[in-house]
């Protein structure tokens, strides 16, 4: 509306979003967070393993998608690599 091309109104299906705000390749991009989105990219810059983070949020909203974030992350460029930690050593030889 503030463009001019559309007549004012008042905003009639008003409701928070969640966003993730990035400059991947210099370029800004602005993308809507699908459910439990903000939570889990929260909880995985927090340090969380994939599973906690999925966890946490399913938990914020149980209509997450774990391949949904998880492709959309990688086709934002945000995903530079995805690590496995490996067996743990119980002991030293």
């Amino acid at each position: 509306m503030n463009s001019g091309e559309e007549e004012l109104a008042p905003i009639e299906n008003w409701r928070g979003e969640d966003a993730l705000v990035s400059r991947p390749y210099l370029e800004v991009q602005i993308r809507a967070l699908p459910p439990g989105g903000a939570a889990f990219l929260l909880a995985l810059a927090a340090g969380r393993p994939l599973g906690q983070a999925a966890e946490a949020a399913t938990a914020d909203d149980p209509n997450f998608d774990l391949t949904g974030n998880l492709a959309g992350l990688i086709g934002s460029g945000l995903v530079r690599d995805i690590v496995h930690p490996g067996p743990k050593k119980y002991w030293q030889s």
